[in-house]
């Protein structure tokens, strides 16, 4: 089930054209989409739209010649090449067991340091923040494994550029010659055509193409199954955990490289599931250590597990420790599975059908002193609507669990997409008492 890069190459078959039939068919995908013959002839014009290049002192007219040459490289000339080094980049994983999952605290720097300036944190809130970014290759492994899940199938609701997904933009560009429109604007040309220099001699910047797609492109989130584990050793110790939602099998991996001895994870999409139990038969084929954890996965909603006689019975009172990172409500819909904003489009009733029923299921299968914690966000959707998420959850949560602690989650966030949105996700951390 895992992405290789054969199979990922072959879904870019080679093209073969010179440098100006490509210059006729290669297109950037403005509202009215325009070829790069069309944008380099002064005065022309698509279908009575203004062109895209003002004048001769467009710095993109200037460098014309470099910019096709620069895309002609990429996409024709040397595709394999260049889609084989983001491959190794994005998808390579190496195998789990020498990855390190030990020894490096996710804990932010103290105040004054450089990164505690740069992500500003509140000298209130630094004891209690960690960070998401630190060793976080394990993602990869996630990523590769889900790879149309994460960048193609999911539809990401509060960007601006949520109708064409990332995996969309790579095949759009690599088998349909459509570049997407702000990967031509001067700022994206600039980073293209800037010097780049590998043991003394000038290389083609390639890395800035696939560093956009990476910034700019919509897709699913990652927890880092490193900064997970790191959790359940210094903050969730136990031996049975229970996850409401499989994330993408973060916390599966997290699982297989802690101390806990039994996972049981529930999802509703059933490629996840199918890909969770996957995961944990490869895991068992790695060695003695994985073969003695017991992993089960059930596909449906968590909420309708109230109804699930046998689960009640079988775990009730059962868990140390219940971690759940659930759906932001809308803001990413899945294509599979009985999905919860499916079921309940309101707000309101998601927040009291799915929500408020889930945590009476978590409340039922906790032990006494177990800890209920949860991953969450507040979130504006693209028409300005206000979530206040972590108030809505912990208005119910409370109701079950006291809370005992907030951890503040600091994510690596790019410099093209600073702005005042509060990313911070808060970890809270509930204990049935």
């Amino acid at each position: 089930m895992f992405l290789t890069l054969n199979d990922f190459l072959a879904k870019f078959p080679p093209i073969k054209i010179s440098r100006d039939e490509f210059i006729n068919r290669f297109t950037v995908m403005y509202k009215q989409p325009v070829t790069l013959k069309t944008m380099f002839t002064l005065g022309a014009s698509s279908n009575n739209i203004k062109p895209i290049i003002k004048g001769p002192t467009d710095k993109r007219y200037i460098r014309r010649e470099e910019i096709i040459d620069y895309f002609y490289e990429i996409v024709i000339v040397n595709r394999a090449k260049y889609l084989t080094f983001f491959y190794n980049s994005f998808f390579n994983f190496q195998d789990p067991r020498n990855m390190k999952w030990d020894g490096i605290s996710i804990m932010m720097d103290p105040p004054g340091t450089n990164k505690a300036k740069s992500i500003h944190i509140n000298n209130n809130q630094l004891s209690n923040s960690l960070s998401l970014q630190k060793n976080d290759k394990s993602r990869i492994m996630v990523r590769n494994l889900f790879y149309n899940e994460i960048l193609n199938t999911t539809r990401i609701t509060n960007t601006v550029k949520d109708n064409v997904s990332f995996w969309q933009t790579l095949d759009n560009l690599y088998n349909k010659l459509q570049l997407e429109d702000r990967f031509f604007a001067p700022s994206s040309i600039d980073l293209f055509l800037r010097d780049k220099i590998v043991w003394g001699v000038k290389d083609i910047n390639y890395n800035n193409l696939f560093y956009l797609f990476q910034q700019y492109q919509p897709k699913a989130s990652i927890l880092n199954p490193y900064a997970i584990n790191w959790i359940f050793k210094n903050i969730l110790p136990g031996k049975k955990i229970f996850t409401p939602v499989l994330s993408w099998s973060s916390y599966l991996i997290a699982f297989m490289h802690s101390p806990y001895e039994h996972y049981v994870g529930v999802d509703v999409i059933p490629d996840v599931c199918t890909k969770c139990e996957f995961l944990a038969d490869y895991y068992r084929g790695l060695g003695p250590e994985f073969k003695k954890k017991k992993v089960d996965i059930l596909c449906q909603p968590s909420e309708s597990l109230l109804k699930n006689h046998n689960f009640m019975a079988n775990y009730h009172n059962y868990f140390d420790t219940i971690l759940i990172c659930p759906p932001y409500f809308d803001m990413e819909i899945y294509k599979e599975g009985e999905q919860s904003t499916k079921n309940y489009p309101q707000y309101p009733v998601w927040l009291e059908k799915y929500w408020h029923n889930t945590v009476k299921v978590c409340y039922h299968v906790l032990r006494k002193g177990g800890k209920f914690a949860v991953i969450a966000n507040d979130y504006y959707n693209l028409n300005k609507e206000f979530y206040n998420l972590t108030q809505d959850l912990d208005d119910i949560s409370s109701h079950y669990f006291k809370l005992i602690n907030t951890y503040y989650l600091y994510n690596r966030t790019s410099p093209l997409r600073i702005n005042n949105k509060d990313r911070t996700e808060r970890l809270f951390i509930y204990q049935k008492e």
